[in-house]
């Protein structure tokens, strides 16, 4: 992450606040079915199929599956766009994808749909790795955090060795942004309920519309992007 500009960094931990958000709203209304956390939702439908859980191994099953979904669709869009457009609108594909997944969550929740509107948020959340991809692998991770939290002690011990305190505070910064994004999500979601997935769509819009006018200006003024 340390090798991205100011504003990418600050994007980047926007999106992990916004990960950790959807993740503990998913858990609270789910009842411990994680939406971005798949290792956890592993040991969730393990547990569940060798306890005869039919109910809770379908639906942590469920989640899995569509985050991979997620994941394939944001990888397909990825490349879909520097294939049709150029390197440099294909973040900007990924997002808009994301904003258009997390739209169609709150359009369930107003008709109802409640479940599936939840399960939406999962193929959202998966698309969302795909924003900083390089080569075709995840350069910043966005919605998991055991091995920015391995990186970050391994940085921290280089720092002690000579080497730079800026790589292992990006990974802090990266989990921070995560924990205090799920702070809130629990939060707003303990005071509006389902409703909470109106705060997810409005939160990921304004992001998108904010990062695209960016990337405008830069264009206009022949920055790097």
């Amino acid at each position: 992450m340390h090798t991205y500009r100011r504003g990418e960094q600050l994007l980047a931990v926007a999106l992990t606040v916004l990960a950790g958000f959807v993740d503990s709203v998913g858990f609270l209304f789910l009842g411990g079915v994680f939406l971005s956390f798949m290792s956890g939702n592993t040991t969730r439908f393990a547990t569940a199929a060798v306890e005869g859980d039919q109910n809770l191994a379908v639906l942590a099953g469920s989640c899995l599956a569509l985050f991979v979904v997620g994941v394939i669709l944001g990888a397909l869009v990825n490349r879909l766009a520097v294939r049709w457009w150029d390197l440099t609108r294909a973040r900007e594909a990924v997002m808009a994808t994301v904003c258009i997944l997390f739209t169609l969550s709150s359009l369930l929740v107003g008709v109802d749909a409640d479940r599936a509107a939840t399960l939406v948020l999962s193929v959202g959340i998966g698309t969302m790795n795909s924003v900083f991809e390089r080569d075709g692998e995840v350069a910043v991770p966005l919605t998991y955090m055991t091995g920015t939290l391995v990186k970050m002690g391994q940085r921290l011990v280089d720092a002690f060795f000579g080497g730079a305190h800026i790589r292992w505070i990006s990974h802090l910064l990266l989990w921070m942004g995560l924990a205090a994004g799920a702070i809130c999500g629990a939060l707003v979601f303990d005071a509006l309920g389902i409703a909470t997935v109106y705060v997810i769509a409005g939160y990921m819009l304004v992001l998108t519309v904010v990062h695209q006018m960016v990337r405008e200006w830069r264009r206009r003024h022949g920055l790097e992007l």
